[in-house]
Order: C-alpha cells, then sequence, then structure tokens
C-alpha cells in the first residue's frame, strides 16, 4: 500500500467511525458515506487536495482513491460474514429435489460463495447484493416462511400447488435464500434496457433481457438447476407483466426490496408503525409500479402485524 492509499484508509476509517453510522449494516454505511462524498465534493476537494493530504489530485482521482478505500474496509467485515452465512447458514439438498445429481456441499458452497464474491465486485450488483445479506443475517426467509406455512394461505399454495415444490419447507426456505443471492447476478451484465414507467415497475427488467441473462449466469453456474438461476434473476422482472413467474422468484422480489435499506435496532416511536409493516403497506398500495404480487404483499403485510414485525 501506497502512500495516498494509506491516507484514504485513514481518513475512510474516520469516517466509519462515525456514531450515527454504528447501527447500519456494512453495505448501509458504505452506501450512506458514498452520498457523503458525492454531496460534500467540492467542500472535500478543496480540503482533500492540499499538502496534507492530495496535492494535485482533481477529485475524480481523490474520490476513486477514497471508494476503494472504503470498499477494502467494508470488505474485511462483510466477506467473512457472507462466506459464513454461505457455509454455515444455507444448505443446498434442495437441489436433489430438482434434479438427480451426486452432492457435495462443500464443493457446492464454495463455488457459490466464488460467485457471490464476484458480484460484489460490480459497483451496482454490490449495492443489491445488500438485500439478500440482510435477508440471510437477520432471518427474513425464516420468519415469513415459517409464519406462511403454518397459516397454509396464499404463499403456502403458491409454493407447493403452483410452482409444485415437491420438498419440505426447510428445503424451500434455502432455496428462497439461494434466489436472494443470486438476484444481483443480472447486474453483472452489460446494463440492461430498465423500464422507468408503465407495467414493468420501477427498476424491474424485462423479461426478454432476464431470459439472455439466464442463458448466460447459467454457463457460470452449471452445478445449479437452470430453476433455480431462473427464480433469482426473474427477481428483477414485474409479476404484471410475467404471471406465471415462479413464486420463489415473486418472494425474492419482495424480500429483496424489504430487506435492502434494513437498519436493525432502530427505535420506533410510540403509535408508529415497525419499519416492516410499513414498507410492506407501501409497497402494497405500489406493488403495480414496483411489479410485485399484492397477495403475497398481503399475507406478508399480515404476518408483520400480527408479529409486530
Amino acid at each position: 500500500m501506497n502512500a495516498d492509499q494509506d491516507k484514504a484508509s485513514l481518513f475512510v476509517k474516520r469516517l466509519l467511525q462515525n456514531p450515527s453510522l454504528k447501527n447500519l449494516t456494512p453495505l448501509l454505511r458504505e452506501e450512506q458515506i458514498l452520498q457523503f462524498l458525492f454531496v460534500n465534493s467540492r467542500q472535500l476537494h478543496a480540503t482533500l487536495s492540499s499538502a496534507s493530504f492530495f496535492p494535485g489530485m482533481n477529485w475524480e482521482q481523490i474520490s476513486g482513491l477514497l471508494t476503494q478505500a472504503l470498499h477494502n474496509e467494508v470488505d474485511n467485515q462483510l466477506m467473512p460474514e457472507i462466506e459464513g452465512l454461505i457455509r454455515d447458514g444455507l444448505d443446498f439438498s434442495f437441489i436433489q429435489f430438482l434434479r438427480e445429481q451426486a452432492l457435495s456441499q462443500d464443493k457446492v458452497k464454495e463455488k457459490f460463495y466464488s460467485f457471490v464474491a464476484s458480484i460484489h465486485e460490480h459497483r451496482e450488483a454490490r449495492r443489491e447484493l445488500s438485500g439478500a445479506y440482510n435477508a440471510a443475517k437477520f432471518h427474513f426467509v425464516d420468519r415469513y416462511i415459517d409464519e406462511a406455512f403454518d397459516r397454509n394461505e396464499y404463499v403456502h399454495f403458491e409454493l407447493t400447488k403452483v410452482q409444485r415444490l415437491k420438498m419440505g419447507k426447510e428445503h424451500i426456505k434455502n432455496y428462497i435464500a439461494v434466489s436472494l443471492f443470486l438476484k444481483p447476478a443480472i447486474l453483472l451484465l452489460t446494463a440492461p434496457n430498465r423500464q422507468s414507467s408503465g407495467t414493468g415497475g420501477n427498476g424491474t427488467l424485462q423479461l426478454q433481457f432476464i431470459e439472455k441473462a439466464v442463458a448466460v449466469i447459467k454457463e457460470k453456474l452449471a452445478f445449479l438447476p437452470e430453476q433455480v438461476i431462473r427464480s433469482g434473476l426473474f427477481a428483477n422482472g414485474s409479476f404484471q407483466e410475467h404471471r406465471s413467474m415462479d413464486a420463489t422468484s415473486r418472494i425474492a422480489a419482495v424480500l429483496s426490496g424489504l430487506c435492502k435499506n434494513y437498519r436493525p435496532n432502530m427505535e420506533i416511536d410510540r403509535g408508529a408503525d415497525t419499519a416492516e409493516k410499513s414498507w410492506l403497506n407501501v409497497a402494497r398500495r405500489n406493488y403495480k409500479f414496483y411489479g410485485y404480487d399484492v397477495k403475497l404483499l398481503d399475507e406478508f403485510y399480515k404476518i408483520a402485524a400480527e408479529n409486530g414485525w
């Protein structure tokens, strides 16, 4: 590490120690600092281009150094956690219910982690990975799917009767968790044609692009059945356009959105809705815009309300 990298690392470490970031997840802390750098670029450049920091550098050069230093610092915490969530938290034995194959859990987990690590190196995909990370770390799949199976209503029906998953609840939960980690993989491809209006929703991708992405990604993930890859990538589409979208995709889409900006230990004002209930309620009202399944949202909203989530 050269002198400029040392200075950038030191500056970023100070920013990360800000008490206001203490309760944020690693990727949210990163996002907050990137926003701070962008909003205050003019003032920061005046300070950081001085002799004490990076003399003679323009803001693009300085921000590049700071961004890389920030990624490195966040990754020191984030990547060991993601590796642990995959190695210790995921069970890939559900694959055997989808196709006959000899399965080495350790090898599959190693290959899957390597792929997820490649996702996080891509700037846009890295941001989207926050939904999967938070969902896994804070057990969102477990909580909502356990409740859905106890209720035996819409979500359970869509998983077992419509998608026809002939496997137990624990296997289905792992199927959904893997789908969540795969969802950002679509951004590894050339920037897709995002739809900004109409039934495609806010940020949803056109189905033709998703189909092309499946063809590319499945070459990189030959150890996974194609329907699992499709489940993750189609979570980027709109249920309003693709009514045959798998239930696992629809659930991954909702949980990714719900968890992307999740803040653990957030204090709730007296009389106010919890963050989960509030997010699900807003999503219900705007389900067409976001491309969500409104019946799924309704059930998750009831689950959150009944459990005080």
